[in-house]
Parts: C-alpha cells; sequence; structure tokens
C-alpha cells in the first residue's frame, strides 16, 4: 500500500512518448518555489476552497479531532493543520464542494489497473509510466512493487526524482527504472540548504553513481528568479556536468507560477509571491550560458 496524490494520463514532459504519471505524496524537501506543495505531506490533507465556502459549518461537526472551527468575522472555517488527520469525513458532508481530499491510499493492483488503461498509448508513442512526486524514494517499497508489476508487463518507466536519498534504497529500485529525470537545484550546498531545507552532496553524489552506471538520465535544472541564475553557480553546473561522462542532455525548467494557488488551498503562505516569470529573451540568454558540447539542452516542460 501506498499514498499517491493523483494520477495524470497524457503526459508528454516526463518521459519518452504519452506517460501515465503518478505523483507520491511525500517529499523530503521544502522547495520554496514548490508548484505541488500538497505532496510534500506523506499523509492525505484537505484543500480548501474559501470561495466555494457557504459557512454552513457542516465541516465543523464533522471533524472526530475538533481541527475546524468557524471565524466569523470573515464568514469561513479554520482548519488547524497541526491535528487534521485528513480522514475526509468533512470533505463528505461539504454541500458545497469547497474541501478536498488530497491522497489516497492505493494498493499496486488498483494502480496497475489504472495503469494498463493507457496501454494503447505506449504502444504507438513509445511511452510508459513515470513515477513523480513528492518523492518516489519517500515510499520506496510501494514504488518498487509498482516499478516491478511494470517491467512485467513490459512497460517502459521513468521516475522524477530530487534524487535525495540513500544510494542503497536508489539501488534497489534502478534495475526497474528505463529513465531518470534527476533534478540539480543549486550547486553550493549552503545555498541549496536555505532554498529546499537540505545539502545538496547527497544528491551530486548520486548523480555521479547513476552516470557511472551508464543508466539513461535527464538532469533537470529549476531556473528561479534570485535562486540559481547567478554566473557562479552556472559556472559550476557546468564543470560538474562536464565531468560526467554519459550525460546526453538537460533539461532547463523556467520558473512558473501555476502552483501558487495550491498554498491558498492549504492554508499557507507561499514564501516567493514576489517573484515574477522570465521572458523568453531571458531564459533563451540564460540557457545560452548553460550551452555545453556534445550535451542536448530542452527548455520547458
Amino acid at each position: 500500500m501506498g499514498i499517491i496524490n493523483e494520477i495524470e494520463r497524457f503526459a508528454i514532459n516526463d518521459g519518452p512518448g504519452i506517460r501515465t504519471l503518478i505523483f507520491f505524496k511525500g517529499c523530503p524537501l521544502r522547495c520554496k518555489w514548490c508548484s505541488n506543495p500538497e505532496t510534500q505531506n506523506p499523509l492525505p490533507e484537505i484543500f480548501y476552497f474559501e470561495d466555494k465556502c457557504i459557512f454552513c459549518q457542516s465541516c465543523i461537526a464533522a471533524c472526530p479531532n475538533n481541527a475546524i472551527k468557524a471565524d466569523y468575522l470573515r464568514n469561513k472555517v479554520i482548519t488547524n493543520r497541526h491535528i487534521c488527520t485528513g480522514c475526509g469525513n468533512c470533505v463528505a458532508v461539504c454541500p458545497a464542494q469547497a474541501r478536498r481530499l488530497v491522497g489516497i491510499e492505493k494498493n499496486v493492483e488498483e494502480i496497475m489497473e489504472e495503469i494498463k488503461k493507457d496501454e494503447p498509448f505506449y504502444i504507438l508513442s513509445g511511452g510508459g509510466v513515470t513515477l513523480s512526486g513528492g518523492e518516489v524514494f519517500f515510499q520506496p517499497d510501494f514504488a518498487l512493487e509498482i516499478l516491478k508489476a511494470c517491467k512485467k508487463e513490459e512497460i517502459d518507466t521513468a521516475i522524477e526524482t530530487s534524487g535525495f536519498a540513500s544510494w542503497k534504497t536508489m539501488e534497489r529500485l534502478l534495475p526497474y527504472i528505463d529513465h531518470v529525470l534527476i533534478d540539480i537545484k543549486h550547486m553550493n550546498s549552503s545555498l541549496h540548504k536555505y532554498w529546499t531545507g537540505v545539502g545538496n552532496e547527497l544528491i551530486l553524489e548520486n548523480i555521479k553513481r547513476i552516470d557511472a552506471q551508464k543508466k539513461d538520465y535527464i538532469i533537470r535544472i529549476p531556473l528561479i528568479p534570485g535562486v540559481n541564475y547567478g554566473e557562479e553557480n552556472i559556472k559550476e553546473l557546468k564543470n560538474f556536468i562536464r565531468e560526467l561522462q554519459n550525460i546526453k542532455e538537460i533539461h532547463v525548467l523556467p520558473y512558473h507560477t501555476l502552483g501558487r494557488g495550491k498554498y491558498k488551498y492549504l492554508e499557507r503562505e507561499y514564501e516567493l509571491k514576489h517573484l515574477k516569470k522570465y521572458t523568453k529573451e531571458e531564459i533563451k540568454k540564460i540557457v545560452s550560458k548553460l550551452e555545453i558540447e556534445g550535451v542536448k539542452i530542452v527548455t520547458g516542460g
């Protein structure tokens, strides 16, 4: 059994071909720009859509932990996220659909049942299944069984990962993974820790080990204004990539604002609300600085 956030179909930026994308719950990082904050907590959570709320207070009576209180000044309810268990009782009684459960427990058989629905698209496009998150290695046993089941059905597999996991854990899953998409968020470990909550030593070491195994992999670089586009970081990044023997492709992922609303639904503050998206000209200029002979650069996705 494991906890997933959702299953997305017809994904085209998460590995080759058309893919079924499975979002795992739980992540050891806390990237300040995270566009999927609902995948950070490994347990189920509740989205609250304030604009839909009719302030009927049915959710208050339904909550077994007294985690929901009424705010009469603003005609809304407030959830104490520290004691909310994500049981979903409040979701079931909400007549306005102002509450939604995020995160559901599934077993491997249920996941595979959904995956098999898309097999014709894998065959036609050379696609397959991508496990994403959150962090796949946060639920390694569950991920391993899904990967094994996919390989039994001869389905192409990929993972999207921060790379922040013990090599012992990663090594167990890698034989069942056809493609690895792994992030480098910053080359300076102190700054990496400031922006994500963890240092980068383990991540960089894991990339070297994946490279040594000649595994098909792509390095992804989230391009965040004011975080990691500086000259020194780009220089160190290029030097690191040049030392890799089997890297063929990197993906540059420009900052976007698509996940901002989710913080409001979780009743959390989005720390980087002052950031603006790059212009096309700015992206082109930064990408040109990353060019490395023999390494393909793909922008977007």
